[in-house]
């Protein structure tokens, strides 16, 4: 498949941080997509990550500045509908994975959901 193409990474990248903001602002503080060829990664920053009470303020500043990894989304050439892989933190990889409604793909709102249910607390 082709890289994404510049217009629909902007697309991209507002729609994800939109839905955040409206449907994530109590878990979500930010998000944050990277690019690479056919792929999106979505990573989240938590509103209230959970620290160790006897964190200084130097780990407490790190874990808030240090993403959560969610899930890889695969350009398809359809913007409202992208291949959905789950970052697994057990081996530190991405697995082709089902949205909610049991789909491959879904929409980046979709995909989104399916992996913050698991990951933002």
């Amino acid at each position: 498949m082709a890289s994404i193409p510049k217009s629909v990474r902007r697309t991209l990248q507002d729609r994800i941080e939109k839905h955040a903001r409206t449907a994530w602002s109590e878990r979500c503080a930010r998000v944050q997509v990277r690019f690479r060829s056919e792929y999106a990664y979505i990573d989240a920053f938590e509103s209230d990550p959970w620290v160790m009470p006897d964190a200084s303020e130097e780990e407490k500043e790190r874990i808030r500045q240090t993403p959560t990894k969610l899930c890889r989304l695969t350009w398809t050439g359809d913007p409202d509908s992208w291949v959905f892989a789950f970052y697994k933190y057990s081996d530190e990889r991405y697995e082709p994975s089902i949205t909610l409604d049991g789909s491959f793909t879904g929409s980046p709102e979709s995909c989104f959901d399916t992996a913050a249910q698991a990951y933002l607390r």
